[in-house]
């Protein structure tokens, strides 16, 4: 009754503790301001704390005005009309919030929509200062958790793009073996085709984080993946008590701690094996127009060849914007044994994995500039692609041509930083793994003419090469 009545007298112009409204809004909520807003110019302005321009709309232009912007803790909204103003205050984090204002003049009136977007990552002054240019490797307690039941699952039993390999996945089976007939397991039952859950899943888990043994929301993450954007009602918020019930049944909490000392490990290798600064720095050289402030890799052991880049951003005081990159890759144990590998040949090979992520920030907004050739090109599938592989899932020709070109880049990325002959290998096995395992079937003979186009201007940005590459593909035709 409380919530209700409160909604309905529009308890949003008024200032309320955001840790209170967090409590009791769950969800994105609606208003009406129960008054009509009058102004005897014939005009209304709008002025959000984050910004410093002040946006001025005529009440006679149109029946409705939309303006918003994305939410933030303090955030607030000041709408002038004639000589009074009201201010409305954001404080729904991480949920959206939207309020229609009538207002009216001499000359007419309009409904404005006011909306405050919902917020999938809200990063602190202090998060910004100490990350800022700053690459981060994490196993997170609760992803770990969410990683460790999917592998149990039905689904995950069934699976074969986990790693199912190596001491730590046998350590996880014997240990987790006596509580596999928890209720949690009943609700994760999917195709082992479908990855949509999965990922809906196991990133979402993300936002959420260990506190005296309870999983707990508080951020700087609320959202990763998923189809409800506006409630962020994700698969493993769903599942939350059954989560936390499976935690305190299996004392998941001293498992993670227990094997503290195999983690730190394990992200001492994947620095090693994955030097993102070194990626991230040749990547902003060769497109130079796309900048990134932070990069965070995050895995798990038992993670195997299924990984996904988000990307976050966040308004600084400043009015800046502080952009991170977050991927979800494989831990190094997929490596396996092999002796007959050089070090530098691990390094390169692994690379990859997080190469082919982080680089489609850089591929795909460039992609865009050429849809309308692309869209051309490469809907002619069967000449790119075939059946067999995992083409299937990258339905649309951009998403075609950014495969072929993020692995390409890749190996533009290999030329320069390694020795001409483990350079040489590393490329023939990308070659041979898109080819013959994912089948993107004539990537061998795009990837060496980009290689030939690079060197005809080695040495400069990677911008000019686009046309020239997409004008060879259209002689494939």
């Amino acid at each position: 009754m409380l919530i209700s009545e409160c909604r309905r007298i529009f308890i949003l112009f008024i200032i309320f503790q955001a840790s209170f409204l967090n409590r009791i809004l769950a969800q994105s909520i609606e208003s009406t301001y129960p008054k009509t807003l009058s102004s005897q110019d014939d005009s209304f302005r709008i002025k959000f704390s984050n910004l410093s321009v002040v946006i001025p709309f005529k009440i006679s232009e149109t029946d409705t005005t939309d303006m918003g912007t994305d939410g933030a803790t303090g955030l607030y909204a000041i709408i002038f009309y004639g000589k009074d103003s009201i201010r409305v205050d954001y404080h729904n984090l991480p949920y959206g919030q939207k309020h229609w204002i009538h207002l009216k003049s001499p000359k007419g009136k309009t409904v404005y929509e006011l909306h405050f977007n919902p917020v999938a990552a809200e990063f602190s002054a202090e998060y910004i200062a100490k990350n800022n240019n700053n690459v981060q490797v994490e196993i997170p307690e609760a992803y770990e958790l969410a990683n460790i039941i999917w592998l149990l699952s039905p689904t995950g039993q069934r699976a074969d793009n986990l790693n199912k390999q190596g001491e730590y996945y046998q350590q996880v089976i014997r240990y987790f073996h006596p509580y596999l007939n928890h209720p949690v397991f009943k609700s994760l039952d999917f195709r082992t085709d479908d990855f949509e859950d999965y990922f809906d899943f196991r990133e979402n888990s993300f936002c959420f984080s260990f506190k005296n043994e309870k999983l707990v929301y508080n951020g700087p993450y609320y959202y990763v993946t998923g189809d409800d954007r506006v409630n962020f009602n994700s698969l493993f918020k769903k599942l939350l008590p059954l989560m936390q019930d499976f935690a305190d049944k299996s004392s998941y909490v001293n498992f993670y701690k227990n094997n503290k000392p195999f983690y730190d490990n394990e992200i001492l290798l994947e620095q090693k094996r994955m030097p993102v600064k070194k990626m991230w720095a040749w990547l902003e050289e060769k497109f130079p127009t796309i900048k990134y402030n932070s990069y965070k890799v995050v895995f798990s052991p038992l993670i195997g060849a299924t990984h996904s880049t988000q990307n976050f951003a966040s308004l600084t005081d400043q009015g800046n914007w502080f952009k991170e990159s977050v991927m979800f890759v494989a831990g190094p144990g997929i490596m396996g044994k092999d002796s007959a590998l050089t070090e530098e040949q691990k390094v390169g090979l692994f690379s990859a994995i997080v190469f082919t992520e982080i680089d489609h920030n850089y591929v795909n907004p460039v992609s865009m500039k050429y849809q309308t050739q692309i869209d051309s090109i490469f809907s002619k599938r069967e000449i790119w692609t075939s059946s067999g592989g995992d083409t299937k899932f990258y339905g649309t020709p951009m998403e075609v041509f950014n495969e072929y070109m993020t692995h390409a880049v890749f190996c533009l990325y290999v030329l320069d930083n390694f020795d001409p002959v483990t350079a040489d290998f590393i490329i023939k096995r990308r070659e041979s793994l898109m080819v013959d395992h994912r089948k993107y079937i004539r990537f061998k003979e795009f990837n060496q003419t980009l290689i030939k186009l690079y060197q005809q201007n080695k040495g400069s940005d990677l911008l000019p090469i686009f046309p020239r590459i997409l004008s060879w593909c259209r002689t494939q035709m």
